[in-house]
């Protein structure tokens, strides 16, 4: 049976698709990925551009989003007291390793930046961007949330993030995983460990450690915790010091996490 969208849910998923591209775009490349004709895909727009969520350039006709979206995010974050309670926490791991450290959160069956901060002196500084997708089978912070999960499911996250794909995966490094095997056997290791571990496998030159970010108490698990710099920093020596920073640091963020019923001390 086909199912009809509405209006709701094509505006939305035009904002999501202006969001992930953050450039201006197109109405015929905006249609083609929304899969319409360019007569609703026209109207979505207007609609957009009408209530101030979207932009479109007088000169070359292109669309994208206005900050808008970004501000009520911003707005909401801190409505709930979410940077105020974590970024604290973050800034101190940072400080203690003299690494980047990063925070994500578990979205939408992936996982997305959230936060960071720098530890590292002027000079050799590891300073990736933040809007970049997060390579579940690649990254530190995509093994330590694959683990805490069964295996199957962890094959199907890892396949959709490209696990095993023949085309090129930007958020792949030289020494990525790339077999279902490999990836089983890594999650394993990072089971009984108890931290993700990637050497050159998201980006060349690149080391990182992480573990999940578990709510206290409840125990689910709502994003991860990394800390990561130039392999030539990186040494094995370290795994254990920076191990037991991050498992004290995401014990703290779980702990201030938002709780469904912290809404009632949300500040107006």
């Amino acid at each position: 049976m086909r199912v009809v969208k509405g209006a709701v849910d094509r505006c939305l998923e035009a904002i999501e698709l202006l969001a992930r591209e953050a450039r201006w775009m197109r109405m015929s490349d905006i249609a083609a990925d929304l899969g319409l004709e360019k007569g609703p895909a026209h109207r979505v727009l207007a609609q957009l551009v009408e209530q101030g969520w979207a932009e479109q350039d007088e000169a070359t006709s292109q669309y994208r989003l206005t900050l808008k979206l970004a501000l009520l995010g911003q707005r909401y974050l801190h409505g709930i007291g979410l940077p105020e309670r974590v970024q604290p926490i973050i800034e101190r791991v940072a400080r203690q390793c003299q690494e980047l450290v990063r925070l994500t959160v578990v979205s939408e069956g992936s996982l997305s930046w959230l936060s960071s901060a720098q530890g590292a002196a002027p000079g050799l500084v590891y300073s990736p961007a933040m809007d970049h997708p997060i390579n579940l089978y690649a990254t530190a912070n995509g093994k330590a949330w694959l683990a805490s999960m069964p295996d199957e499911q962890a094959v199907e996250h890892a396949l959709r993030s490209g696990l095993g794909s023949a085309e090129a995966n930007p958020g792949q490094g030289p020494k990525a995983l790339s077999t279902i095997e490999s990836l089983l056997s890594d999650l394993k290791l990072t089971r009984e460990r108890g931290y993700g571990l990637v050497i050159e496998e998201a980006e060349a030159g690149v080391w990182a450690i992480a573990v999940p970010v578990r709510l206290i108490p409840g125990g689910s698990v709502v994003g991860t915790m990394s800390i990561a710099g130039p392999v030539m920093r990186m040494q094995p020596e370290r795994y254990e010091e920076l191990h037991a920073l991050l498992e004290d640091a995401a014990h703290k963020v779980g702990t201030v996490w938002p709780r469904q019923n912290d809404v009632h001390s949300v500040r107006p």
